[in-house]
């Protein structure tokens, strides 16, 4: 169904529905009239009869998942998933259930899910990734994240693969990305032409658990090759290459010769290979094919087979001739995170750990997630002699102060003191016996890293005047121990921490400019003028400044225009979002002001002659404008938008969320209907726009027809889901019609109410519905 025939549809009910609510007369007159179809009109007329009840059955369910894969109906995938979820849980109380699906039909299932690849089909590909064994009876492994893998591909969104890839280590089982799944994502970047995002992904990728190789490198360089790339990437391509452990391999020599040849630039190919000759050729390497040949089946062992089998499997090589020493605890340890891995092999091997394979664990206990466990490990390491150095402290430090769920005090000051081990384990004075050179970026304690994370801990912490000393007295520690502070992020980042205790804007602009503009300090990047301006838009002093100053906040952007930093898009939407989000908090009588901070934001944007906003920023500005209560200014902008054809499906979900605050049901229906003259479809937030729109404008019993009725009919991946229900009851509760909604939502929508939770905000769903089932 159009949805202009469904806005149409809305001026006059041709059956009671639901119970109508109460709407004023304009409203009932803002819509067309309609004819209804003879077959509709028996589906809201017909007397429903209990027996008639969807009652799910495994079996149904399960032939209805098999319907979906062939057409690729996502929606019916999610909602059949849902249901057979909660069946299955629900027998399992009872007895164990045989699994109900073949594993090739829960691999081609997750192929849809991934090729589909939006936020909510990965997290039901993790889901179902959890139940597993429960679903058809195998364990996830490497085979099943392949298959996952090349949806991912199919759907062809860069970002969201490597995201995958770096993330996998925390998603079940726990599994450290394959070189051959890495090399497959790179080689499709390769083939699509993305190099950049090539480039990035080599120099990320170490951070999943898995390094790259040769073959890696091959993959990134020959697309560097084979798209003209300019010099100077291909000389920072080999810069990321030198910070690995490769060694100089003759092979790699040629292609980087034979690829200056291919490129037009045969005086430079000596230079290249002679320069890649003088990086790499002094690295220590081993030559002997055997070694090579026992170290790789070693490593491959202990990742395929486990701990034991690897270690038995080092036992019988030294029959012939392989020697044991520490680095064949590296090549054991090195894909887990246990501790009793490594007491094992120590006990069985005869060997001792040193800081290294203890650095191992911690990193691969950080890498999935397991923070309390890697703590622990540490705790561990010193009670058996281990000296805190860097490789220990550093992802501890980073863990506790980045990735923590919640960064609160505690986490903090658990990095302080492990901080302080450090510290205390490369005292200052030892330092200067060693006669450091100037401006050195590591040193044997603390370096440049950690302190650039702490300042960032000070600055994000909400009790950041407790930190304020300390930051100084790190200073004073960095300075002593000749560590530069030279990352802007870190610059910004004490600048942040000085502006939060300041006690006017005026002192806030003043300390930003004292940290920042000091003659030694590094000029600050994109990053840390938008972390600054962040910053301007959180500060309130008191009675007297509870705003964001608009005034002082383009200062800041001036500075960056002088400093010729690129004014984007995010320079805007951070202070445009920072109003709009205080709409809410506000009292009224202070939404004049806020009103008039957006309008002169507007006005900068407008009369900035370097920057040309693209959609997101006006579907920004759009929001920000009708949360203050300027709809004339939203509609406008919009207009704008929609005349120039640079709206999006925020853009209409903006403009239909605004009709309704303003109680302005004619717009929303005319911004419908020149939407279909276009032929645009809702997407499915869109739709639940549409539908909340009707109800706060009086037209609930009309959103629930939509939703029954017409909501998605003509689009495959259309239908209504959780949070459609959870509109509908809201405004539903407020005249007493929940259980009304659910009974037309049980009647007309029966696989939807079964996917449904126990309970939807307070409102008890189960319990009705499993009283009224027959049994």
């Amino acid at each position: 169904m159009s949805l202009s025939r469904a806005v149409a549809r809305l001026g006059y009910p041709a059956g009671s529905f639901t119970r109508s609510v109460s709407r004023p007369p304009t409203l009932r007159r803002a819509a067309p009239a309609f004819r209804i179809k003879r077959d509709q009109r028996r589906l809201l007329t017909v007397k429903h009869d209990p027996s008639l009840s969807y009652v799910p059955d495994v079996g149904v369910i399960v032939d209805k998942i098999r319907r979906c894969i062939p057409t690729a109906n996502v929606g019916a995938l999610h909602q059949q998933f849902y249901g057979l979820f909660r069946v299955l849980g629900e027998e399992g109380k009872d007895k164990p259930t045989a699994p109900p699906l073949k594993e090739q039909e829960i691999h081609d299932a997750l192929s849809v899910l991934a090729v589909s690849g939006r936020h909510h089909d990965l997290d039901m590909v993790v889901k179902i990734l959890v139940d597993l064994p429960m679903l058809c009876g195998v364990e996830v492994g490497v085979k099943v994240y392949n298959v996952i893998l090349r949806g991912l591909i199919t759907n062809g969104n860069p970002q969201t693969i490597f995201n995958w890839l770096m993330n996998m280590p925390q998603k079940p089982k726990n599994m450290t990305p394959t070189l051959l799944q890495w090399h497959m994502f790179f080689e499709w970047c390769a083939e699509s032409g993305l190099t950049g995002v090539l480039h990035h992904s080599v120099s990320k990728m170490h951070r999943s658990g898995r390094r790259p190789t040769i073959k890696t490198f091959e993959i990134l360089f020959s697309a560097l090759f084979d798209t003209g790339a300019p010099i100077k990437k291909i000389y920072d391509a080999l810069d990321i290459m030198e910070q690995t452990s490769l060694t100089y391999d003759e092979n790699f020599a040629k292609l980087l010769y034979d690829g200056f040849i291919k490129l037009g630039i045969a005086d430079r190919a000596q230079e290249m290979k002679d320069n890649y000759w003088k990086r790499f050729s002094k690295r220590s390497r081993t030559t002997d094919p055997k070694m090579i040949e026992w170290t790789e089946s070693i490593e491959r062992e202990a990742e395929n087979k486990g701990i034991a089998a690897a270690v038995t499997l080092c036992k019988s090589l030294q029959r012939d001739g392989f020697k044991l020493t520490p680095h064949t605890l590296t090549l054991l340890i090195r894909r887990t995170h246990r501790l009793d891995h490594l007491r094992y092999a120590e006990a069985e091997l005869h060997l001792k750990a040193s800081i290294i394979q203890w650095a191992i664990l911690i990193s691969n206990a950080v890498r999935i997630g397991d923070l309390t466990g890697a703590l622990s490990i540490y705790e561990e390491s010193k009670s058996t002699g281990i000296t805190p150095g860097t490789p220990l402290v550093h992802p501890l430090v980073n863990a506790l102060c980045t990735t923590s769920s919640t960064l609160d005090d505690v986490a903090i000051d658990r990095a302080l003191e492990l901080y302080k081990d450090l510290a205390e384990a490369a005292p200052i004075t030892q330092l200067k016996q060693e006669l450091q050179p100037p401006g050195r970026r590591h040193s044997s304690g603390p370096d440049a890293n950690l302190f650039n994370i702490l300042f960032r801990a000070f600055g994000a912490s909400k009790n950041v005047k407790k930190y304020f000393p300390i930051a100084f007295s790190l200073l004073e520690d960095m300075e002593a121990r000749n560590v530069e502070l030279n990352s802007p992020m870190a610059v910004s980042s004490l600048a942040i921490v000085v502006m939060r205790c300041a006690s006017s804007f005026d002192d806030a602009l003043t300390a930003y400019k004292r940290i920042c503009k000091r003659p030694d300090a590094p000029r600050l990047d994109a990053k840390g003028y938008q972390a600054i301006l962040h910053t301007l838009t959180q500060l309130s002093f008191g009675d007297h400044e509870t705003l964001p100053s608009v005034w002082h906040y383009f200062e800041v952007v001036k500075d960056m225009q002088k400093a010729g930093v690129e004014i984007t898009a995010p320079v805007y939407t951070i202070l445009l979002r920072h109003l709009a989000l205080l709409s809410a908090e506000l009292p009224p009588e202070e939404r004049d002001a806020l009103a008039a901070a957006v309008r002169r934001a507007h006005d900068h944007l407008t009369l900035d002659p370097s920057f040309t906003p693209d959609t997101v920023l006006w579907n920004q500005l759009m929001d920000s404008y009708q949360r203050v209560g300027l709809f004339a200014e939203a509609y406008r902008v919009w207009e704008t938008l929609f005349i120039t054809g640079r709206f999006n499906q925020a853009s209409v979900a903006i403009i239909i969320d605004a009709c309704g605050f303003a109680n302005a049901w004619p717009m929303a229906a005319q911004v419908c209907l020149k939407l279909t003259k276009l032929g645009f479809k809702f997407n499915l937030r869109t739709w639940n726009t549409w539908i909340e729109c009707m109800c706060r404008v009086g037209k609930l019993d009309d959103a629930l027809k939509v939703v029954c009725l017409e909501m998605g009919k003509d689009q495959p991946n259309i239908a209504p889901d959780v949070n459609t229900v959870k509109v509908l009851l809201s405004f539903a509760a407020r005249t007493n019609q929940q259980d009304e909604v659910m009974d037309r939502i049980k009647r007309y929508l029966p696989q939807l109410w079964h996917t449904l939770p126990s309970e939807l905000d307070g409102y008890f769903i189960r319990e009705r519905g499993t009283a009224a089932d027959p049994k």
